[in-house]
Formats: structure tokens, sequence, C-alpha cells
């Protein structure tokens, strides 16, 4: 018989690789799901123990080289790595995302009700107008070794990768969705990551992510924090305001007598341009706040590591 390449190997046992288990009700769907009546006798905190049981079980295997990383991100929820590209290379990444924004075509909305308009080009089907980028995340070894890591997957082979360019102007319209990005919230109930290349220097001024460091641990008072909001999110399902009349952030930001109980404390996750952001979207975010005027540039990064809805 011939010998199967190594590679086609690899290939191979990504395929087999399945992240999450259990019954779809259990370790799929969007943050809350279910009726009223499912969360008030517990369907959330039983997908809460499905899907985190999943996470506990994977295997890590992390390099020496990237261990201080992976450490400080499983210990806040984020880590920050300064100067990450090559400063040649990041000056392309930065020159090629800049001509493709001036040439148009990315996708523009206002954010919520803080007058910040978000305009995004999603590469996943316009590679061709950033090439270089694209390849140079795809491709760049470290990046891929320390995503696998903290994702506790055996690779990562699957990114979604946008530009964003943010402004907040006095003109913008109202928003046709109200989501609130600017109100304290986690993304899912189990660890999940997203990752930054901030293009330019963020700061306080324009829009740094405020992230509750620890926040993605689950601990009983996140628990008791997470059957009220799936309670108070199916009650707005049910009463049609959900998105419309309240944004899905704000049905479920924690009081503030859940926020003392879960110990959060914000904090600014600012860097210099070439600065990467890995972040556990189960912890507590937000939006930082916008100066007239202010712009930040940036390259978001998915995993499509979550279950599928």
């Amino acid at each position: 018989m011939a010998a199967v390449p190594e590679h086609a190997q690899k290939s191979r046992k990504q395929e087999r690789y399945k992240a999450w288990y259990g019954p779809a009700f259990l370790s799929g769907g969007s943050y809350q799901e279910g009726s009223l009546l499912a969360n008030r006798f517990g369907l959330q905190l039983a997908r809460i123990a499905t899907q985190n049981t999943t996470w506990r079980l994977r295997k890590r295997p992390v390099d020496a080289d990237i261990a201080p990383y992976v450490e400080t991100y499983e210990h806040d929820g984020v880590v920050a790595i300064e100067n990450f590209l090559e400063p040649e290379v990041f000056a392309a990444v930065v020159a090629e995302c800049r001509k493709a924004h001036e040439e148009g075509g990315f996708k523009s909305e206002v954010a919520d009700d803080n007058s910040v308009i978000e305009e995004r080009l999603a590469l996943r089907k316009q590679a061709e107008r950033a090439p270089t980028t694209v390849k140079i995340i795809s491709e760049h070894e470290l990046f891929l070794r320390l995503a696998a890591a903290i994702l506790r997957r055996p690779s990562v082979d699957r990114l979604e990768l946008s530009i964003d360019v943010m402004t907040k102007s006095g003109d913008a319209p109202a928003p046709e969705r109200i989501v609130g990005t600017n109100y304290l919230h986690a993304d899912v109930h189990y660890p999940s990551g997203k990752a930054w290349l901030y293009l330019n220097d963020i700061d306080e001024e324009n829009g740094a992510l405020i992230y509750a460091k620890g926040s993605q641990r689950m601990t009983p008072a996140r628990l008791a924090h997470e059957y009220d909001a799936s309670v108070r999110t199916a009650q707005h399902k049910r009463a049609g305001t959900l998105y419309t009349e309240v944004p899905g952030n704000f049905a479920r930001m924690p009081t503030e007598r859940q926020l003392r109980r879960m110990g959060i404390e914000e904090s600014s996750i600012v860097g210099k341009a070439n600065t990467l952001v890995f972040v556990n979207v189960m912890g507590f975010h937000r939006r930082g706040e916008f100066l007239e005027g202010r712009r930040r540039e940036q390259i978001q990064i998915r995993f499509n590591d979550r279950p599928k809805k």
C-alpha cells in the first residue's frame, strides 16, 4: 500500500476531530436558547454544564515557547502581544488594508446608539482585496500554534478575517439593529476565542476593548447570573422586544448586585499598532468610548470554534 503523506494524515485527523459533544439542544445554538418555561427549569444551566465539560476534557499540548501566553490567556481571559509582525511585514499589511478601504466596498453600519460607524470588509469571499494580509496571517506559524493551543484544538485552519474601520460621528444615522456592544456582556457561556491585530494605536479615546479579567471562569456567581439572564432574554423574546426595543446585550447585562458577586473589574486593553490581542469572549467585555472623529483600524480574526447553531 502507498504511504499517506504526513500533511494528508493531519488533514484527515482534523476532519475527524469533534470539538463539541452532546445533543443539539444542549451543545448547539446561540448564547441563550429555549422558551421561558425551559429556562425557568434550568435549560441554560444544563447547556453550560454540557459545553464546559466538553471543553475541559480536551487535550491541550502547549509548546514551551508559547506557554506564557497561553497561561496568561487562561488566567485573565486576554493576552496582548506587542510588535507581533516584523516591521516591514506589518507595514505591508497596513498599506494593503488602507488601500482596500480607500477603494470602497466595505459593509457599513451604525453600531447601536453610540454613533460609531463600523465599516467591515470580510475577506472570506474577497481575499483578492488583501491577498498579502490573508497569506501572512493564515500561514503565520507562531500565530497558528498559539491559536490552536488557546482553542485546545489539533490545528486551526478555518480562519475568518475581516478588515474593520470604526469612527465616531455625530451625524451618524440611527442604527437599524440595536445589539448593545457598548454594554458589558459575554458573547457565549463556554470558552471561545477571538483575535485582533491593531493596525493603529488603540486607547481609551478610540474604542479600546474593555475586558473584565478573570470573568471567563464559570463560578457559582456566574451561574446565578446565567440563569437570571436566560430568563430575562426569554421574556424579551416572547414579548418581541429583543433587538428592536431592547439591545440584546442590555437584556442580559449583569445587575449591579451580580457584578459585585462576580467581582467584575474592568480593564482597557490598549495597545500600539502591531499588537495582537487574543480574547476569550466568554468573559465580560464591551466597547470602550470613542471621541468624536477618532478612528480605530484592526484586523479581526474568528476561528469558527463554536458549535453549530
